[in-house]
């Protein structure tokens, strides 16, 4: 057993972990950073596709106190953010607080307050507390279907680039806005792409007259007046959703995770 009791554990570094980090930094809190992978950057270090662009905006993603380069488009490709969280942490110091190739097994409180982390090691470790951030796209769930398929089957997480399905028969299962993604890039460079949706979704373009989606909504606007404010933007610009066969939402928006997309309803035939 490692007793790391004068410093917090804070496992993670993804944009969550970097700005904690810097916190516990400007706080003078020691605390020791526990990275499973070899760098930082979370998902958008290798855990999404290469197309893959941020679907808020770059106004409503950055940090407060580290604007996002001027030159970046209002949504930011993979690498763009890759790029960005590396110097944030450049900036500030964050880097040499990281323990890469770290991976937490295990966190047990004990008695005292304390924290006992097991690594993939089998080390034990002490810490005076303990922070979690460590996302939540990490682990794939697989429908259960019955029957036997005998084509390939992948899960969104695994998918990298369109050549994956470049020519072929492709079946997007669920509607969210990595099934999206993937479904206008197979109507793209596949042989012919359908998509299976259980219920309806809200699909929103990206921007609403060239102002980013994510930037139409102000934090001082009661919910009531947004969703009336979003309906009617839908409604204008979209129409509904059942004309391009798709169910009608069952749900208010916002209730759910709305599914931001500006390629999918052009691909529906």
């Amino acid at each position: 057993m490692t007793d790391r009791s004068a410093n917090m554990a804070l496992i993670g570094a993804g944009p969550v972990g970097l700005g904690m980090a810097k916190a516990l930094l400007e706080h003078e809190i020691p605390y020791e950073e526990l990275e499973a992978d070899d760098d930082l950057g979370g998902n958008w270090y290798h855990g999404v596709y290469e197309t893959v662009h941020i679907i808020s905006s770059r106004k409503t993603t950055e940090y407060a106190d580290y604007p996002m380069p001027e030159q970046y488009p209002d949504f930011p490709s993979r690498q763009q953010m890759l790029e960005y969280l590396r110097d944030y942490a450049e900036k500030f110091g964050l880097r040499e607080h990281i323990q890469f190739n770290t991976k937490v097994v295990m966190a047990l409180p004990l008695a005292d307050g304390k924290w006992e982390l097991e690594l993939a090691t089998g080390e034990k470790r002490v810490y005076k507390g303990l922070i979690v951030c460590n996302g939540h796209h990490w682990h794939k769930r697989f429908p259960n279907y019955p029957g036997k398929f005998e084509g390939e089957f992948i899960h969104s997480k695994d998918y990298r680039s369109p050549a994956q399905v470049a020519g072929k028969r492709v079946l997007v299962i669920g509607g969210g806005n990595s099934a999206c993604d993937i479904a206008a890039e197979a109507a793209r460079a596949g042989k012919i792409a359908r998509m299976s949706v259980r219920r309806g979704y809200w699909f929103l373009p990206k921007t609403f007259f060239g102002i980013p989606s994510a930037e139409m909504m102000k934090p001082w606007f009661p919910v009531w007046a947004q969703r009336l404010m979003m309906r009617m933007l839908v409604r204008i610009t979209v129409g509904k959703y059942s004309q391009y066969g798709f169910p009608e939402p069952d749900h208010k928006i916002f209730e759910a995770h709305p599914t931001i997309n500006s390629e999918l309803l052009y691909y529906v035939k």
